[in-house]
């Protein structure tokens, strides 16, 4: 008899513990579902350029067929600037691999001043495309004449201002939907 109730308490042991475990596998099985252990929420998003030109806002953002970046930088160096050339760095953002997509001369012929914000907007176009909550990091070169001293923007040239290139990282978690101004 004795052998007979003990078995029937390992078998309420096991029910009882049994059940906890199933309600703690559902728990963390919702939890994985939701994206709540997916690396993009622990990422830094971020916006970096060198000290005198400071980045924000920022949005990497995806509508399925291209991907938008669009960022603003304030030109606080202490003298006014005319942006040359851009290149944008991506992986697997537009096209496969890692491809640098080069803007020239993005505002024409427009000196920024000091603390003017450079509002930039670049789409990339492609059969490669990331997924709403996927990190994504775009380096961004910036070409640039110091004008300082100089007074029209189309003096402000190879020939009579020196041209300097900065860096800077944009990292974020690409969002849904498309930009309406």
């Amino acid at each position: 008899m004795t052998r007979f109730i003990r078995g029937q308490a390992a078998m309420e042991y096991l029910v009882t513990y049994g059940w906890a475990l199933l309600a703690l596998f559902a728990v963390i099985a919702i939890l994985i579902s939701t994206g709540a252990f997916s690396s993009s929420n622990f990422a830094q998003k971020e916006c970096t350029f060198q000290p005198g030109l400071p980045c924000s806002p920022f949005i990497i953002y995806t509508d399925g067929a291209a991907t938008t970046i669009q960022f603003s930088v304030a030109n606080d160096l202490g003298f006014p600037i005319k942006i040359k050339n851009m290149v944008y760095t991506t992986t697997n953002i537009g096209q496969p691999g890692k491809t640098d997509y080069s803007v020239s001369d993005p505002f024409g012929q427009q000196i920024f001043k000091q603390s003017e914000p450079m509002n930039f907007l670049k789409t990339f176009e492609g059969a490669t495309q990331p997924s709403p909550r996927d990190f994504r990091t775009i380096i961004v070169s910036i070409q640039y004449y110091n004008c300082k001293g100089i007074d029209l923007p189309e003096k402000c040239n190879d020939e009579t201002a020196p041209v300097y290139t900065t860096s800077g990282r944009i990292s974020s978690v690409v969002e849904q939907g498309t930009f309406s101004p």
